[in-house]
């Protein structure tokens, strides 16, 4: 399976994949859109950043105790 992230300004804004099919994110959205895609890791998720060819995940969210 083929993963892609959706940068803009260095931050992943969304991801997809092509869920084998082997298809590309030219195959399935207009082309102004498609060209903010970029291939990547499977475990790239939203909210990372991109510098270079460096991913780099946002840190866990933990959970707060109620009050």
């Amino acid at each position: 399976m083929i993963h892609f992230a959706r940068v803009i300004n260095g931050r992943v804004t969304e991801v997809w994949n092509d869920g084998g099919l082997n298809i590309t994110p030219a195959d399935v959205h207009v082309a102004e859109l498609a060209t903010q895609f970029v291939q990547c890791p499977a475990w790239v998720q939203s909210g990372a950043t991109k510098t270079g060819d460096t991913w780099q995940n946002p840190a866990p969210i933990e959970k707060v105790e109620e009050e």
